[in-house]
C-alpha cells in the first residue's frame, strides 16, 4: 500500500514520462494512469480531511474553520472567523481579522 506522498512522487514521474514519450499508445496509458493516480489522490485528501475532524482528539493539532461572522473585506475575508478544535465538540473560538498582512513581497 503507497501513501499519500509516495503517490505524489509516482504522479510526478509518470507526469515526466508522459512529456518524453515518443510512441502514442504507450503515452496515453501513462496518461491514463496518471489520470487515476490524480483522482485517487484528490479523493485520499478529502477523506483525510474527514477522517482528521471525526478523530480529532486522537490526533494532534486538528482543527477547522466552522463559521464566519462580521463584514468581508476587498479580499471577501470576514471580520471573524470561528475556529473548531475538533469535530461534535459543543465550543469554539473566535478570531478577529486584524488586517495585518503577513507573507507576499516585502514581509
Amino acid at each position: 500500500m503507497m501513501n499519500h506522498a509516495e503517490l505524489k512522487e509516482l504522479l510526478t514521474k509518470l507526469g515526466s514520462i508522459y512529456m518524453k514519450q515518443p510512441d502514442y499508445e504507450s503515452s496515453c496509458i501513462v496518461k491514463d494512469a496518471a489520470t487515476e493516480i490524480a483522482e485517487m489522490m484528490d479523493i485520499i485528501e478529502r477523506q483525510q480531511v474527514i477522517i482528521r475532524r471525526i478523530y480529532a482528539e486522537q490526533l494532534p493539532d486538528t482543527w477547522f474553520v466552522c463559521g464566519e461572522l462580521g463584514e468581508k473585506d476587498q479580499n471577501n475575508l470576514p471580520k471573524y472567523i470561528e475556529v473548531c478544535p475538533a469535530y461534535g465538540v459543543d465550543w469554539s473560538q473566535l478570531y478577529e481579522r486584524t488586517d495585518r498582512t503577513i507573507g507576499g513581497m516585502g514581509s
